[in-house]
């Protein structure tokens, strides 16, 4: 669409003193545009909640157990914590942007991709968050066909085959699917009060199973009875620890479309220090200590201890006592949703938007687009192969750290943390470049993705695979950083002669 066919609208940027402003909407929707200030009312509470309910869910669950097997609980407990610490300085200063400017994610990346080449991170960002929404909604899926199961075993009988699913699979998986979208449906005060309950229930709940299997063995010795089966060399842990920083490396992109309704930088920080690596490790103690005091309480041989990772197998164990069964398994769906909703579908709905501002010019239409697109990865043929969730880990990761860095070189070294908001909408503005590109960004996101894609690829390399998001921040930071500095060196060059 061209300026001159387009229609015109009045952004009022007087909260932030930027005055009012008249541009076209070419590349504008409101559901984008900075927030008004009156509607920044989240408190740390709110965030301290919303990390709460995200960081109890079932791949969580099952990596914090894979880890115990390989290098034992302790060593465990620390991988995640230290992954999770350094991952919350990431996520607060790219919040920042979020709540100092009252923008979302896409928005956000226009500043220094340009406001066109902006659609690039936006399209890696919601390709990861699609991916993580099609793995949620089938281990939920799972859950509910689960629950259904021990309360009615005929329910298994349904086994015609859908998709590469059993129908009575298939149908649960639909159930989960469609519990998502009634959460998410109405917008992000929907979302916001959901996890202010779903949070901290599903805390209370799993941590009183947990007290309730420690009752049972008589103590916590079973929670280290569990040796890891590797020795832990540097290599491998590293690898671990940029493993689990490539489980939370989405929301350090998006961050933002949760910090814009942050009343102060304070109340997302604190919120986020308590929510994230706090709550992480809490969840990780719970996690292990139930996978160890059940392998322990049934006598399941260390074989076959690596098939009860999964809460959902572990669920069967409870057949005798169905209602602690039930019980499990409702927190499991409660929890599911929770970080489903919050962590991996309210990107690509903002995504959405930001990509085609005219079609999909709602929350509702985009919400229910995002969900449907999610079948696309069709989970329940992979998903039980944990090579494959490990490798997607490392890989996203490496994609999404590389954006980051050139996010937070952009912002807080380039720019001193002030944007122009009205250039975020305006063709041929300060953020329009060349031709809507930022040739410097884009490079900069490759090189910083394709050095530990190379550790991936080639085997001789694979020291650098192992440091993945890690070395995809740091690279494309520098590399953009350079780019820009060089830049402008030659423009100043060129005006001095």
């Amino acid at each position: 669409m061209s300026n001159q066919q387009a229609t015109y609208v009045t952004i009022d940027l007087t909260d932030y003193n930027q005055g009012k402003v008249v541009i076209p909407d070419t590349y504008y929707n409101p559901n984008i545009e900075p927030l008004p200030k009156r509607v920044k009312t989240w408190t740390w509470i709110n965030f301290f909640t919303i990390w709460a309910g995200m960081v109890h869910n079932i791949p969580a669950f099952q990596l914090a157990g894979l880890l115990t097997f390989e290098f034992g609980a302790p060593l465990t407990l620390f991988i995640i914590g230290f992954a999770f610490s350094t991952l919350l300085i990431a996520l607060y200063l790219n919040g920042h942007m979020g709540a100092k400017w009252g923008i979302p994610y896409p928005s956000s990346v226009r500043p220094m991709f340009g406001i066109k080449g902006a659609r690039v991170p936006t399209i890696i960002r919601a390709f990861s968050a699609l991916f993580w929404f099609a793995v949620e909604t089938y281990v939920g899926g799972t859950i509910v066909d689960a629950v259904i199961s021990i309360f009615y075993p005929a329910w298994q009988s349904l086994s015609s085959n859908v998709i590469g699913m059993s129908l009575h699979l298939a149908i649960s998986v639909f159930i989960f699917w469609a519990l998502n979208v009634m959460v998410l449906f109405r917008g992000m005060n929907e979302v916001k009060d959901f996890e202010l309950i779903a949070g901290p229930l599903v805390l209370i709940i799993l941590g009183g199973l947990l007290l309730y299997s420690f009752h049972l063995t008589n103590g916590i010795g079973p929670l280290f009875s569990i040796k890891g089966y590797e020795k832990a060399t540097l290599s491998n842990v590293i690898l671990a620890i940029s493993a689990m920083a490539g489980f939370w490396a989405t929301l350090v992109l998006n961050i933002s479309d949760f910090t814009r309704f942050s009343r102060t930088q304070k109340d997302q920080l604190i919120g986020q220090t308590i929510g994230l690596p706090i709550m992480s490790m809490l969840f990780t103690f719970i996690s292990v200590g139930i996978t160890s005091t059940t392998i322990y309480l049934y006598h399941i041989p260390s074989s076959e201890a690596i098939n009860y990772v999964n809460p959902v197998n572990i669920m069967y164990l409870f057949t005798d006592n169905p209602y602690l069964a039930l019980l499990v398994g409702i927190s499991l769906i409660i929890a599911t949703v929770s970080v489903n909703v919050a962590a991996n579908i309210v990107s690509p709905v903002y995504d959405l938007i930001s990509l085609f501002p005219k079609r999909l010019d709602s929350w509702a239409k985009s919400a229910i687009v995002s969900a449907i697109l999610s079948f696309l990865y069709v989970p329940w043929l992979w998903y039980n192969n944990a090579g494959s969730i490990e490798n997607a880990l490392g890989i996203i990761g490496s994609g999404l750290g590389s954006v980051a860095g050139i996010m937070i070189a952009d912002y807080w070294i380039l720019n001193k943390t002030e944007i122009s908001l009205i250039d975020l909408f305006k063709p041929d503005g300060k953020y329009w470049y060349t031709n809507g590109y930022s040739v410097d960004a884009l490079l900069a996101m490759t090189v910083g993705f394709a050095i530990p894609i190379m550790g991936f690829l080639i085997s001789q390399l694979s020291f650098l695979y192992d440091y993945g998001w890690y070395l995809a921040l740091f690279s494309s930071l520098t590399i953009y950083v350079l780019l820009r500095i060089n830049r402008e060196s030659v423009k100043y060059s060129k005006k001095q002669n």
